[in-house]
């Protein structure tokens, strides 16, 4: 996120920065605990399993029913110190937000605020304030590198502590057995940086928000099945996929691609509610300028526009989102087109009417799993349209045709070809030539997935956009991201 209006947490340095600005709303010097807040939920939904103030257990399942899992054999996610991860998330935070106006741009009207602090306590200073507000998270958290502290904050697990845990190692320091098992403390420790981190994320969340998540190999099972556990399965709305660059050097496989999890606050809202998601389909704008253009040029050689369109086709990088559009390779009054649609009943056993050849009045050749449409009534409806392409003679199967003008929205694939040498030139680019970011993300990646599942106005949090650059005006007035260390 480009910071505009800085802000600090808990920072006395810049308490003498507001005796000259309007007056501060005076807040709880505390955050509410997330256990109380949970408690307070719960006796507003079902306040008859409360008695004198505190949650009946018994009461609770009662009225659940069968829908409680209590068997002795049941599916659980856990590891050494998750209990500590929960006790970080419901311990209150005493921080506070102070403004940094020497540090900012346009403090007054800036729309974006960038905050500088342990994102774990600006998360909880922010949670009253934003409870339910944000429509869009997006986190590049660190990857588990493997190092004994995975996180610079004090909520790290180094292995001591994870020997502790596991009850390999006495509190005195002493080993309880001679083969100590230290693989899983590098789960361990991510697992319990990303557990509060992410549970109040989704608080944060509105009804139709989503949260993003980018990951490697390494953690991407285990992020699964704790976003699982926090946002539920239910609402997994996809495991996006980037390949990234080819490994010649390999040993088995070029293992070259990241992941971006996704997942909704409520899917089940988002269907009752009838939401979809659809984005413009990059790059028709211009073929479009280019077709006026062509045509004003050319007039009604179709010969002609089609030469012009497909040379700029050539244009096209290999991992340009706009290479789909090369298979509009046809031309006429109406725009690029193509005529290879599948006409065929999807599985098979489909209708099997007759259609006749509108030249040679016989039928035509039959679809091998029966025609895609449903009726011969529907069929001639959709040829009425201009949307079926008949072959010379009745001896071929019709095919359907797709203008690309006419379709100019696409749902977004899961599969994304994005290679990091095009995005770390892209940031070169910006900064004048000099590397500011290891393995950058592509920006016009993200800018394709905030557009895809937020609107303008929408409010949108990314809580890890740490970095190697130092905080400076002159950075942001030249439109780079300028944030510390998280």
């Amino acid at each position: 996120m480009m910071a505009r209006n800085h802000v600090a947490t808990d920072d006395k340095r810049n308490e003498h920065k507001m005796t000259d600005r309007t007056q501060i709303e005076k807040v709880d010097n505390e955050t509410p605990g997330q256990r109380d807040e949970l408690l307070n939920r719960l006796k507003a939904s079902v306040p008859e399993a409360f008695s004198d103030g505190k949650l009946d257990v018994e009461a609770l399942q009662a009225l659940l029913g069968d829908k409680v899992e209590d068997g002795p054999e049941r599916f659980t996610f856990t590891w050494a110190g998750k209990r500590d991860a929960m006790a970080m998330l419901q311990a209150p935070s005493s921080a506070t937000l102070a403004p940094d106006p020497d540090n900012s741009i346009n403090f007054d009207d800036a729309q974006h605020v960038f905050i500088e602090g342990e994102n774990l306590e600006v998360l909880k200073v922010l949670y009253r304030s934003y409870f339910g507000r944000v429509k869009l998270i997006y986190i590049d958290p660190p990857y588990n590198t493997g190092n004994d502290f995975i996180y610079p904050d004090n909520f790290a697990d180094p292995l001591d502590h994870y020997l502790k845990l596991t009850g390999q190692r006495t509190e005195e320091g002493d080993d309880t057995t001679s083969k100590t098992e230290t693989a899983g403390r590098l789960h361990s420790g991510w697992l319990s940086m990303m557990y509060p981190r992410l549970s109040l994320a989704r608080q944060l969340l509105r009804e139709d928000g989503f949260v993003v998540v980018s990951i490697d190999d390494d953690e991407l099972p285990n992020l699964i099945r704790l976003m699982d556990e926090l946002f539920g399965e239910e609402n997994r709305a996809a495991v996006l996929v980037y390949d990234r660059n080819r490994k010649n050097d390999a040993k088995l496989f070029s293992v070259g691609h990241e992941y971006m999890v996704v997942y909704a606050r409520n899917r089940a809202w988002l269907k009752e509610n009838d939401i979809i998601l659809r984005a413009p389909k990059e790059g028709i704008e211009e073929i479009r300028d280019l077709f006026e253009k062509s045509r004003k040029k050319h007039g009604d050689d179709w010969a002609k526009v089609r030469e012009d369109i497909l040379a700029f086709y050539e244009t096209y990088e290999e991992d340009d989102p706009r290479k789909p559009l090369a298979r509009y390779r046809k031309v006429d009054e109406r725009g690029p087109y193509r005529d290879d649609g599948n006409i065929n009943w999807p599985g098979g056993g489909g209708p099997r009417y007759r259609i006749s050849h509108p030249v040679t009045r016989k039928p035509v050749k039959l679809p091998t799993s029966g025609w895609r449409y449903p009726t011969r009534r529907r069929f001639l409806e959709v040829c009425r349209e201009g949307r079926i392409v008949f072959g010379k003679d009745e001896t071929t199967v019709p095919g359907v045709r797709s203008n690309m003008f006419d379709a100019d929205v696409q749902v977004m694939h899961s599969v994304t070809f994005s290679y990091a040498q095009t995005a770390a030139t892209q940031f070169a680019d910006i900064f004048g030539g000099k590397k500011t970011f290891d393995n950058p993300k592509s920006y016009t990646d993200l800018e394709r997935l905030v557009g895809y599942l937020s609107e303008p106005g929408d409010t949108v949090l990314d809580f890890f956009a740490g970095g190697d650059v130092p905080t400076d005006v002159e950075t942001l007035k030249k439109g780079g991201v300028a944030s510390p260390e998280p």
